[in-house]
């Protein structure tokens, strides 16, 4: 039995990241009972997803999130480790005694991560196996930062979750081999136990409409929330530039929302209205799919320990990208050929914007959205399915039966 908690977000936040993961599992795992413990307004959204609520193996269970530093994965807090401890051991509690189970978690604190590894040892017995598999998102970066000053709250943040000896069907994934890669680096120790599972693509949103072709006005997106650590000053600054040597002749979009408090003055070189409002996913695909080319101006430091949904939403729509070449770009380049440009810094993506202006080359970028189909297959729920059951089958022991052919229900 396949036990999934969500224990750190609400609403609609990392919601088509979980249900893509889920219908990975779930494929994975035909023969398997999946239970997903996630707040009432996730499982909401979840349940809104007919390509997961299809399959009949796949059940949700509401739960109570800890309301102490809600969202602030780096806070070491005892008071929510206890209620994380509380859900896992209740969840496990709920399963039959005699059958093995893997706690997923399909985001983590720190103190999660403590809490499966000690419910694991409690719960584990002659009968029944437990294994744990921890999915690390962002707060990856958390190794990275600030640490608690205090030894006792130090022993329990991230970077001591990662290395700590937690028992042998304790296992990490990340989300790119990039980021494997840089964790590595940082925590040599915690290498052995991480495994590398890309981020599967939304299969709900891939377009049914035609490829687009570049002719002009050439459109410039910029995809996600407009920070200053996401590189929105350098795009600002491009689309002056080049609005005003190429004119008609080149667009600039925000597939995102400016952040509140934000001096809205420099979005107006934008080919549409900019505020601080929330953008609805309709709104955000309407402007997405009209885009040429999506802008990923990635910064050094953050994206080398976390994935990008913006390169992610770029693969589902076939969008060539305009990237700085990070790791994470690096390695889908190497496996998949030309899907845009991969530049050396900003004067790199300066050029590589001046290239596709001068040169308009039709041919090549149709080549760049052949290459994101192939690095769209790949993505899909049903190809990473065999992915994540070789993940299973080498790491955990055969914790989990093999799975015969999947089925959904009618």
């Amino acid at each position: 039995m396949i036990l999934a908690f969500e224990m750190t977000w609400t609403g609609t936040t990392h919601a088509p990241g979980n249900s893509a993961m889920l219908q990975t599992v779930a494929l994975a795992c035909p023969d398997q009972r999946i239970r997903v413990f996630a707040d009432p307004t996730h499982l909401r959204e979840l349940q809104r997803d007919p390509a997961l609520t299809g399959y009949g193996h796949v059940a949700f269970s509401p739960i109570e999130l800890s309301p102490h530093y809600r969202g602030k994965t780096h806070i070491v807090s005892a008071r929510r480790f206890r209620q994380e401890l509380a859900t896992i051991r209740a969840g496990l509690a709920a399963a039959p005694r005699d059958e093995d189970c893997l706690i997923l978690l399909l985001s983590a604190t720190p103190t999660a991560i403590f809490a499966a590894s000690l419910a694991s040892r409690f719960s584990g017995s002659s009968r029944r196996r437990v294994g744990v598999q921890v999915v690390l998102h962002g707060n990856l970066n958390e190794i990275a930062g600030w640490r608690p000053r205090n030894p006792l709250t130090r022993a329990f943040d991230l970077r001591s979750a990662l290395v700590a000896p937690h028992p042998e069907l304790l296992r990490f994934t990340v989300l790119e081999e990039g980021i494997k890669d840089a964790l590595g680096a940082l925590l040599p120790a915690a290498r052995p136990r991480t495994d590398v599972l890309p981020l599967p693509i939304n299969t709900a949103e891939i377009p049914e409409r035609p490829d687009t072709t570049l002719q002009a006005p050439v459109r410039i997106g910029f995809v996600g929330q407009a920070t200053a650590a996401k590189g929105i000053d350098f795009f600002l600054d491009v689309a002056r530039d080049f609005k005003a040597r190429f004119g008609d002749r080149i667009e600039f979009y925000l597939v995102g929302r400016a952040m509140p408090g934000s001096d809205i003055a420099p979005f107006s070189v934008l080919a549409h209205p900019v505020t601080t409002d929330h953008l609805s996913r309709a709104e955000f695909v309407e402007r997405l799919a009209k885009l040429h080319y999506v802008f990923l101006p990635f910064r050094e430091g953050y994206y080398n320990l976390s994935a990008s949904g913006a390169l992610l939403d770029a693969m589902t729509w076939l969008k060539p990208v305009i990237a700085t070449k990070l790791p994470l770009v690096e390695h889908v380049f190497a496996r998949f050929g030309d899907l845009g440009y991969m530049c050396e810094g900003d004067a790199g993506m300066r050029r590589a914007l001046e290239e596709i202006m001068t040169a308009m080359d039709a041919g090549r970028y149709a080549r760049q959205v052949e290459g994101l189909k192939r690095a769209r297959e790949s993505r899909t729920p049903e190809a990473l399915a065999r992915d994540y059951r070789a993940i299973l089958d080498r790491h955990f022991g055969g914790l989990l039966l093999e799975p015969g052919m999947p089925r959904k229900a009618a």
